[in-house]
């Protein structure tokens, strides 16, 4: 199997899931399993590099990528809050998926980023407060002159 040379992983240092470039390897010890084998990788973020154990990054892509049941799945509405790690059902999209970030966007507001069975990585808004509609909105009365 060929070797990648960026992998997707939470950075040690900016605690974010980013994008990291490999930059090495380590000789491998004898009697060492040749399965476990570790890289340093460096985070195209902030730039730091770490050492990190492959076989154990690709069993944590595998324990994510598990089917999700729909019955655990939390319906998704742009007014609600989400954390890390809860699954959600989007009736639009009809898919299920996992939040796998949280994000506030330029304007303020807040977002999380969902990786999906069915259409991959989306980002959606969360916790929008309701806006008063005009009819509810009345303006001051003009004084007459």
């Amino acid at each position: 199997m060929a070797k990648s040379k960026y992998m997707m992983h939470e950075c040690a240092y900016c605690h974010k899931q980013t994008k990291m470039e490999l930059v090495g390897g380590m000789q491998q010890a004898e009697g060492q399993d040749p399965s476990s084998q570790k890289l340093w990788y460096r985070c195209t973020r902030c730039k730091h590099s770490a050492l990190i154990d492959t076989s154990a990054a690709l069993q944590d892509k595998k324990n994510a990528a598990a089917k999700i049941d729909r019955n655990t799945c939390v319906e998704y509405a742009k007014e609600r809050e989400f954390a890390v790690g809860q699954a959600i059902y989007h009736a639009d999209l009809d898919d299920m998926g996992r939040v796998i970030r949280k994000d506030k966007t330029s304007s303020g507001r807040h977002s999380i980023i969902v990786s999906f069975e069915k259409g991959g990585e989306k980002k959606l808004l969360e916790n929008v407060k309701a806006e008063p509609s005009e009819e509810t909105f009345q303006p001051a009365p003009v004084p007459q002159a």
